[in-house]
């Protein structure tokens, strides 16, 4: 919970309640800024939706409290948090080391969400996944990416079992439409679902087969 509260409450709990989490507050102490009474008053409510970043998920378990020397945003939660436990991964692990595989995790935050916050409308403003070792392999192969089709069938069949459970989403944006620079990873991770060509000066696109069963998804309207 508290992990939730670190990662999305922090952002989230100013614009739908106008103020910083409870439990911040008694754990960060006086290296938390301060909103003044004003502030407070122009920031409660003025959300018009609740946009959710959402790829992956991890284990999280109770941490000590940090000493001052080493009290930060990571140590202030009092939460360690693991992609395994007893030996086990959480999910098949993708190209970057951050997002393992975990659709159901897109479910129980969702939920997470609807419940704290008196659900909101929700969008999904991105999810996604880089298929491991695209950027090594040749296009043909890359072309063929049935390990980002079974990440969007798993993911949207858990977002319709939210929606099913009464969670107000409004619309889902896959992530991405094309390969692209992605921060600090650069171009070497791939999260389109075409292919970009990033050695030819034309800089060519091709459709992965993600591409074509997202299109057929829309059309059908159904995973």
């Amino acid at each position: 919970e508290r992990h939730l509260i670190w990662q999305t409450a922090w952002f989230a709990d100013p614009v739908f309640f106008g103020d910083y989490p409870q439990v911040m507050k008694d754990y960060v102490g006086s290296r938390l800024p301060q909103f003044t009474e004003e502030e407070k008053k122009l920031l409660k409510g003025s959300h018009d939706y609740y946009g959710l970043n959402h790829y992956t998920a991890v284990y999280a378990k109770a941490a000590p409290a940090p000493t001052p020397s080493n009290a930060w945003w990571a140590t202030d939660q009092r939460a360690d948090t693991s992609y395994s436990r007893n030996g086990e991964l959480i999910g098949p692990a993708s190209d970057s080391p951050w997002l393992h595989v975990v659709p159901y995790g897109i479910q129980k935050m969702l939920e997470w969400i609807a419940k704290r916050y008196n659900s909101p409308p929700i969008y999904i403003t991105e999810n996604g996944v880089d298929v491991p070792n695209e950027s090594y392999i040749p296009i043909p192969q890359a072309l063929n990416d049935t390990f980002r089709i079974n990440f969007y069938k798993d993911y949207l069949q858990y977002v319709e079992a939210a929606i099913n459970s009464g969670v107000n989403v409004k619309g889902y944006f896959a992530w991405s439409l094309l390969d692209n620079f992605e921060w600090a990873d650069g171009y070497s991770k791939r999260f389109g679902m075409n292919y970009v060509d990033y050695s030819l000066p034309t800089i060519p696109r091709y459709p992965k087969a993600s591409s074509k069963w997202y299109a057929q998804f829309i059309k059908q309207n159904a995973v």
